[in-house]
């Protein structure tokens, strides 16, 4: 859509429609006015060993927290400072322009409901649900317990996440498929 210069609602889609999007699969953060819009340059620090950002989540859901993102948001990070070469530290990460998070918010949501309903992906087949970019999110930290092959600790992820083990359990967990390294990881014992 950025390639092809769609407008919505007479503001274009550009590349940070995708880039927010990564960001989001990568980071856990909530795509909320006191989450990621929040996000400013001064609350990102580059970390190797493993390769993530350092993202301080300073009011979110609930409440401050820091957490590690993928390795793949670190590069989401660099395209931002690219498109945006003169940032400081204070400036917001996602449409930095628009000092009203509501706005820059409403802005992506219609873009990303667009985006849905060009793909014809805007309903869940599973649930019946309709996708919002909240979805995103529901995606980060099901991948992380499917990718993981079992492996990842629950309780480190919930509190990454800025959520809980119950919730995870409750709303992201509840349908996921049974593998056999889940099985394996019952299984295990300690070396």
């Amino acid at each position: 859509m950025a390639n092809e210069h769609v407008e919505v609602r007479g503001l274009p889609v550009t590349h940070e429609l995708y880039d927010l999007i990564l960001f989001i699969v990568h980071s856990f953060v909530r795509p909320t006015t006191t989450e990621l819009y929040a996000l400013r340059h001064n609350d990102v620090v580059v970390a190797d060993d493993p390769k993530r950002l350092i993202l301080t989540v300073r009011n979110g859901k609930t409440g401050y927290r820091a957490a590690n993102t993928m390795e793949a948001a670190v590069s989401v990070y660099q395209r931002i400072c690219e498109r945006y070469p003169d940032a400081s530290g204070e400036d917001f990460l996602f449409l930095p322009d628009y000092a009203n998070r509501t706005t820059a918010s409403k802005i992506i949501q219609r873009q990303f409901h667009a985006l849905l309903k060009r793909a014809e992906i805007e309903t869940d087949i599973f649930t019946g649900k309709n996708h919002t970019l909240y979805s995103l999110r529901h995606t980060a930290i099901c991948m992380r317990i499917i990718l993981s092959g079992g492996k990842v600790n629950i309780y480190n992820l919930a509190k990454n996440a800025g959520t809980s083990v119950d919730q995870i359990e409750r709303f992201y967990a509840k349908h996921l498929p049974l593998s056999r390294e889940m099985a394996e990881n019952l299984q295990a014992f300690a070396d």
